[in-house]
């Protein structure tokens, strides 16, 4: 008795299957892998040709050609066609140009000197070919602090001399991507299935590679600290007049702020505290909080009449310090008193040898202008007077701040009021010195 055979055996695997065939995913790389992540977009952007021509437009919008190198447009390459390859080591490329593209996290600049030919042995993330008249490399980094600029050069090997490789590459965002795939999703003219492959590549970002999300709101952070975070510091770019105003603090939790151009308040900072439904957003300034910016606050004949009575909670932030590291913070009973008392001894706000802080300190506790528990004693013992250090600086800081609720920064982010109503705090705050963020802020 003879047995019918098919003509593909289940028992025998194609090692050449190409690996974009949407049953050929990879078997021994984790999800969180960035090869995984190549993968899944090129296999979307195989079946989805709203994803793919979106995809080369925003190749286009990022690219600055030099010289006599012509820019790439779609419309030439209709008549060939293309071919998505990943994974690809030292392939023939026998086109007009080769242009070069790098995908990652964030904006970020390329070597300064451009594009070159490397005599290295490449093995390309992924890989297009428009017939024969451009082909894409393309370089996937999900973490823009593992990019090697040399990875966007060329291999010599297998390539035509009469190759022309743009001078520059195309550096493309993931939160970008992930941005224009979500308008996708509304277009009129986009197909079921195309739909589909869209959440589910959406979905996959979610659950694998949070971190490229575009962070447009709260509500879109499902309350990760991680993406709170980036949201955070988004949000503060979005009100700044320039970007790079905006940076990041390490300190006990992290941080962002914007660097003011201001002696009296020198950051604004925007901040997250506790985990997932318990989480809040706390805005702050945080006046005179080094001893030279005090000086400064204090001669601005600060006033915080205008917060009285408000949700805004104001207290003084009192701290020693050596060189730039706080060492102790001392509570204080009266608002109102502490700031007058400084505003009249704005001169005594200077540093102190280490034999004077004991009566230096004593004076603040008897004018009623700190308190010193037993808990202070010690810490200032341990932190100050049992050290080398020789000399201690004075810094009668005072802090004003305003806390959202998780839930509440969701449902103002996603109407798109937060950030207005930040701009708006920021000016109410700055008021307290007389000051406005013009500087600074954008004018909506």
């Amino acid at each position: 008795m003879v047995t019918a055979t098919t003509s593909r055996s289940c028992s025998i695997k194609n090692p050449f299957m190409n690996r974009l065939n949407y049953f050929n995913p990879y078997q021994s790389k984790t999800g969180e892998h960035e090869d995984q992540l190549t993968r899944a977009y090129l296999v979307l952007l195989k079946h989805s040709g709203h994803a793919f021509f979106t995809f080369v437009e925003y190749c286009r919008s990022r690219h600055k050609t030099s010289g006599n190198e012509e820019p790439i447009s779609i419309i030439d390459f209709l008549e060939q066609g293309w071919e998505i390859e990943t994974q690809k080591g030292n392939p023939e490329i026998n086109t007009k140009y080769l242009l070069s593209i790098l995908i990652t996290d964030s904006q970020i600049k390329t070597a300064d000197s451009g594009i070159q030919s490397s005599k290295r042995s490449a093995r390309y993330d992924g890989i297009i070919t428009f017939g024969s008249n451009l082909t894409m490399v393309i370089e996937n980094k999900p973490r823009s602090g593992n990019v090697w600029f040399g990875q966007l050069n060329p291999a010599e090997q297998n390539r035509a001399d009469d190759t022309k490789v743009y001078s520059k590459p195309s550096v493309l965002e993931w939160k970008e991507i992930v941005k224009q795939l979500n308008h996708l999703k509304t277009v009129p003219t986009i197909s079921g299935y195309e739909k589909i492959m869209i959440e589910d590549f959406l979905d996959y970002i979610d659950e694998n590679f949070p971190y490229l999300n575009p962070y447009d709101s709260f509500h879109q952070c499902k309350r990760s600290k991680e993406l709170l975070n980036r949201r955070i510091e988004n949000l503060l770019k979005a009100i700044s007049s320039d970007e790079n105003l905006v940076k990041c603090h390490h300190g006990r939790s992290l941080s962002y702020y914007i660097q003011t151009p201001y002696r009296e308040v020198e950051r604004i900072c925007l901040g997250l505290s506790g985990e997932g439904n318990e989480s809040s957003i706390t805005f702050g300034l945080c006046f005179g909080d080094s001893q030279r910016q005090a000086s400064s606050f204090y001669k601005s004949n600060p006033n915080i009449s205008h917060l009285q009575n408000t949700k805004w909670r104001v207290f003084p932030n009192f701290h020693v310090a050596f060189m730039t590291s706080n060492l102790v913070r001392f509570e204080s009973d009266d608002s109102e008193h502490y700031l007058q008392f400084w505003k009249d001894n704005v001169e005594e706000i200077h540093q102190q040898k280490k034999e004077d802080v004991p009566k230096y300190l004593k004076w603040l506790v008897d004018e009623k202008v700190i308190n010193m528990p037993k808990e202070a004693e010690e810490k200032l013992k341990k932190m100050f007077y049992d050290t080398a250090m020789q000399t201690l600086n004075i810094c009668p800081g005072f802090e004003i701040n305003f806390k959202f609720n998780i839930s509440e920064a969701e449902e103002l982010d996603k109407s798109g009021k937060l950030k207005f109503i930040l701009a708006e705090m920021i000016k109410e705050g700055l008021k307290v010195v007389g000051r406005d963020g013009h500087e600074f802020l954008k004018d909506f």
